[in-house]
Formats: structure tokens, sequence, C-alpha cells
């Protein structure tokens, strides 16, 4: 039987009996052990079980309000390569660093360029990058202000967006499908790729290796809980717009029966063993500001919460509940607006 939502009737009956096998169990074991032993588990499920950082080279320079400004091509160890925006505060000496991890948006045009607004962009380009930050970012481009607050930052298209960019909305289930045939998840690529760029951020010159945070929004949030809990190189996480448990996501309405812009965040060799929080969870006991919207129609409120009262108490088994702060900013929406923005950064002013 399939239901008005697209929803098998077995897909219903799998979401009500989930046990999430990797989940964390206090009374079984110790964090500590846990995290060991799963994330390792995560890691080579999602083959990303050895991360080399990024190679990259200068494609061009700019100045940019007070920054040294680069275009760089990144290159993975997939084969793949994409273009990437680094701006660096005008300073001799070590800043800290920020991965900066673009939404999703069923916009494609640009990737990097909805973080890091270049002067002397084409126009089109330009204009798409305008556009989408009044819609998203309350008319700010998140990786300048960082970048004016003396962080060295990092953006980089992501397969399917920017100069990456497929056929659009239509196409990512095409896409997605491609890369299943030999084995290999869409999301996995983004991950992977994700994951050696935080490598290669960490051990750039000029750069404090021990304070560099993974930093998105939307899809770009659940980028960067997953990078700072799987990656060695990532010291804190801010991620918004992107937290709930699988069941209270799984609901009518929400994308996550949808499929297309899902297929950029799921990861089939770990569907029903361990659930959202219990991923991010690995992070744990790094600081971490995750939140999102009382109003967000894709995070509804009770799957947000769940959520957080998981991640609370995981990072309190890791005795680190004070590095964590959860957040259900009132009648908020799905954007990630100047005042959250400043709330964002003054979090991560303190705890790097």
């Amino acid at each position: 039987m399939i239901d008005s939502e697209n929803m098998s009737s077995l897909a219903a009956r799998l979401r009500d009996n989930l046990s999430f096998d990797w989940n964390f169990q206090p009374a079984a074991e110790g964090f500590s052990d846990w995290k060991d032993r799963t994330r390792n588990k995560v890691r080579q499920a999602l083959g990303v079980g050895r991360i080399a950082p990024a190679s990259a080279s200068v494609v061009t320079e700019w100045a940019e309000d007070g920054c040294r400004a680069q275009e760089l091509e990144l290159g993975f160890s997939n084969g793949e390569t994409t273009r990437a925006y680094l701006l660096r505060p005008d300073t001799n000496g070590a800043t800290p660093a920020a991965l900066l991890l673009h939404d999703h948006g069923s916009f494609f045009s640009i990737g990097k360029e909805k973080m890091i607004r270049r002067s002397g962009e084409v126009s089109e380009i330009a204009a798409d990058t305008d556009r989408w930050a009044a819609k998203l970012y309350g008319g700010r481009h998140v990786g300048n202000e960082l970048a004016r607050r003396g962080y060295t930052v990092l953006c980089a298209d992501a397969l399917g967006w920017g100069s990456r960019k497929g056929n659009g909305y239509e196409a990512q289930q095409a896409l997605a499908a491609n890369l299943m045939q030999f084995g290999v998840s869409y999301a996995s690529v983004i991950l992977l790729e994700d994951l050696e760029a935080m490598a290669w951020l960490r051990a750039l010159a000029g750069v404090d290796g021990s304070r560099v945070a993974s930093f998105g929004y939307s899809l770009g949030g659940s980028r960067a809980w997953q990078a700072a809990a799987l990656s060695d190189d990532a010291s804190a996480c801010v991620a918004g717009g992107w937290m709930g448990t699988l069941q209270g996501l799984m609901q009518p309405g929400n994308n996550q029966l949808r499929g297309q812009s899902a297929f950029s965040m799921l990861h089939p060799p770990i569907a029903g063993k361990i659930d959202y929080p219990h991923f991010a969870g690995l992070a744990a006991p790094k600081p971490a500001l995750i939140f999102s919207g009382a109003e967000d129609r894709h995070f509804p409120v009770p799957a947000a919460l769940a959520a957080q009262e998981q991640l609370h108490a995981i990072w309190a088994a890791a005795d680190a509940e004070r590095c964590l702060e959860t957040r259900l900013w009132p009648g908020a929406a799905h954007a990630f607006p100047v005042d959250q923005q400043d709330h964002a950064m003054d979090w991560l002013d303190r705890v790097m």
C-alpha cells in the first residue's frame, strides 16, 4: 500500500519499529567505548576511514574588505575537483578558521557564493548571490562576516552546485542513482570531500590548527555536525537548521519523504543503525551549537526537541554538557537571519 506521501506501508512499519543498534546506550557501556567503536564503524561504512588533505592550487587572487582572498581549485582523493573561495584576515598571526558548508535550497547555480561575496563577481552570479543572501541569511554573507571577525574561511562547491552544478532539481535523483550503481551514496561523496577540505584547512600555514570549526546552515548544518563527528581536524561545530530524530522527520509533509533533495543527506550503509542525534553525538565532547527555528516546517518542534534531549544526554555522558548549546528560536522559520548569526559567531568566539 502507498499513501498520499508516496510512503509505502512497509516504510511506515520500518519507521515505527526502529531499534538503532549503534545508538548510545548508557546502561550498556561508557561513552568513550561507544564513541571509539561506533565512530570507526560509521567511518568504515561510509568509506571515509582514512582522510587525506585535499590538494589545492590558486586560480586567482583579490582583496576583499581588508582580507586577502583566493579562488582555489581543490582536488580530492576520489578524483573530483571543485572550486572554492578562501578569505584570510590581513594579519601575520595565526588565526582560527571555519570550514563553511553551504545549504541546499534547491538552488544550484551557486554554492560557495551562497556564503562568500566576492568583489568583482560576474553580474549573473552576483545577482544570485545577493538574492540568496536576502532570502536565507538576512542579506549578510556569512563568510565575509567571519573573515571580518578574524577567521580564515574556506567554502567549496559541493557536487551539484556552483562550478559543479548539474541539471537542476529533477536531476538529483538521477545523480544519486548513477552513483548507487557502484555502491556509492551521493551524501557520502559530499561528506568525504568536506572532511578532506577540513584537513587541508587545518594544515594551512597561518591557521591555528587547534581552532578550526565546521559551520553551516540547512544542508550545511547537517554537513557541519557530520564533519565534527568524524573529523579529528574539527575542534568545534556550528550547525543550524538540520537536526531531528528520523522517526520524527519521516512524517507527512516532510522533505524526508520526497526524495530529490533527501538524497544529498541520506547514508544507506548506516540507515536504521544510528539516529541523527547519535551520529552528531560522535562529536562530543567538542563544543557544539546546534539549533533550529520553532516555525521551521522541515524540522517540527517535537522532532527537534527529542533530538536535542538526546544530544544533551550524550554530551553529559561525555562529561561535557557545558560544551553543548542547543536552541529552538521562537517564531523562526527555515532561515538564518543576522541575529542568529551574531549569536552563533559570538558563541564561536567564546569557545575558540
